[in-house]
């Protein structure tokens, strides 16, 4: 048996150098506690997001995580837990497949996980989504994309028949006139022959009653007349999520650029009369988010109506500057009076007959438009398509006109008016119809979209079994 010493300066030493020892080792140790939570949190965040909504992407080409994950009710804390159970299944694979291991030397968990920062598709009333889809917008057709909705409402303003009221003139003038007539019979005989005397306007008057959907529709009966449950969508609900709006250092949309790209994308992705999407809940989805009206015959008619207006006041203000035109009124005028035995009334006769012509002209171009064809913003003699001989049986003519002419299709005039329209409610009648689309599919019946989140700022807590205690924050979102 051989017998040992050691010195006292050894001993020393050997103190020392397990001291150092242990302090490298547990030195590794939270260096690796630290790498690893990182690499682990930004897993679990690309995880995260890597749960985006499916039918957003299909229908309409947005990423999205749905907090309700399928289920009826979105919540933030959902998401919370799907990012821990996340990072602790990469903190211990071992438990979920068969991996042989030794010791673990981290012991790492973690506890919780809180979205201190949350980017919602309404939030700042629908500016999150409303970015998302004009970057979508601008990697589909790039900054050189034309802003023909803002050259579109240009040309129907610089005509200034936004704001001219043809109806308001048209039932002054008539008022005038029949006033006038009236007085007269009053006045007259029983045998006076002007007595039956009917005006022009009495027959356009008559059609007028019809309702303007039989005029600018051939066929009226196969319209859409689905009804639209405003009270179940994102407008009609006063329970909203809300999240912290844009993240921080992201702009809101603005500019003509980025609404022209936006509307862009809002006649891409909706259906309208003549363009009805596959699969869609109701018709007439940018008839809807221009008139706000609960089915799909309301808002065509509202909208038949409204380009109606800006046809009518076109239409006339052309008649009342074509000379050739005037003389043909006046001259169905002055038959007119010469029967009436009233001269004076020959200018307020001419007018009504302007009138009359001018919308007799406005329903045929409706016609048009609702045919899918073209009509010239400012018409001249060659673009002109009522003679004055049809003016009394316009009604039996309305498809009677040329093909392939230049100017505004419907859907033209669709882009136009969603221009001129607050961009507010745009952006949130177009959150209802999404909601509307996707609650058709399979899995998707309580979806909402305030419960689509973009973007996310997480603080995780994570504990190890070796004592340590340790928060890691990181922001992702769909860049």
């Amino acid at each position: 048996m051989r017998k040992g010493y050691i010195t006292v300066y050894l001993s020393l030493v050997t103190g020392i150098l397990l001291s150092l020892l242990l302090t490298v080792i547990e030195g590794v140790r939270m260096h690796t506690i630290r790498t690893q939570t990182e690499c682990v949190m930004d897993m679990a965040m690309d995880s995260a997001l890597a749960e985006y909504h499916r039918e957003m992407l299909e229908q309409y080409e947005l990423f999205f995580i749905d907090m309700s994950y399928g289920g009826t009710s979105p919540a933030f804390s959902n998401t919370e837990e799907h990012i821990r159970n996340y990072m602790n299944m990469n903190f211990r694979p071992y438990e979920l497949f068969d991996i042989p291991v030794g010791k673990d030397l981290t012991g790492l968990s973690a506890d919780g996980v809180d979205l201190q920062q949350a980017a919602i598709a309404s939030d700042e009333k629908g500016a999150v989504l409303k970015k998302q889809a004009i970057t979508y917008m601008k990697d589909k057709w790039g900054l050189g994309f034309l802003e023909q909705a803002a050259v579109n409402a240009g040309l129907i303003q610089t005509g200034g028949f936004l704001g001219t009221d043809v109806e308001l003139r048209r039932n002054e003038t008539e008022k005038q006139v029949k006033e006038a007539i009236l007085n007269k019979e009053e006045q007259e005989a029983e045998d006076w022959e002007g007595k039956n005397v009917e005006l022009p306007s009495d027959v356009v008057n008559e059609a007028r009653g019809e309702g303007i959907l039989k005029l600018a529709v051939e066929n009226s009966a196969s319209l859409s007349r689905e009804s639209i449950p405003k009270a179940a969508l994102y407008t009609g609900r006063s329970n909203k999520m809300e999240g912290t709006g844009l993240p921080s250092g992201v702009e809101l949309p603005s500019g003509v650029s980025d609404t022209c790209l936006f509307l862009k994308y809002v006649m891409d992705k909706c259906g309208y009369y003549n363009q009805i999407k596959d699969g869609s809940s109701f018709s007439y989805q940018v008839e809807y988010i221009l008139q706000g009206k609960g089915n799909d015959l309301d808002n065509l008619r509202g909208m038949a109506n409204q380009i109606l207006l800006v046809r009518e006041a076109a239409n006339v203000a052309y008649l009342f500057s074509d000379g050739q035109k005037k003389s043909e009124a006046r001259g169905a005028a002055l038959l007119i009076t010469g029967v009436l035995g009233m001269p004076e009334l020959e200018e307020p006769v001419t007018q009504l007959i302007l009138f009359a012509w001018g919308y007799a002209e406005s329903v045929k171009d409706l016609r048009m438009l609702f045919d899918g064809e073209k009509v010239p913003v400012i018409k001249d003699s060659g673009s002109w398509n009522t003679p004055f001989s049809q003016l009394l049986t316009f009604r039996g003519h309305l498809s009677e006109y040329p093909r392939g002419q230049k100017g505004l299709g419907y859907g033209d005039y669709l882009q136009a008016f969603l221009f001129l329209e607050s961009q507010e409610k745009v952006t949130e009648r177009l959150m209802d119809v999404m909601e509307a689309d996707i609650r058709q599919t399979k899995g998707n019946s309580c979806f909402r979209i305030d419960g689509c989140m973009d973007a996310m700022t997480a603080e995780a807590s994570v504990s190890s079994g070796y004592g340590y205690q340790y928060s890691i924050k990181r922001a992702y979102g769909y860049d």
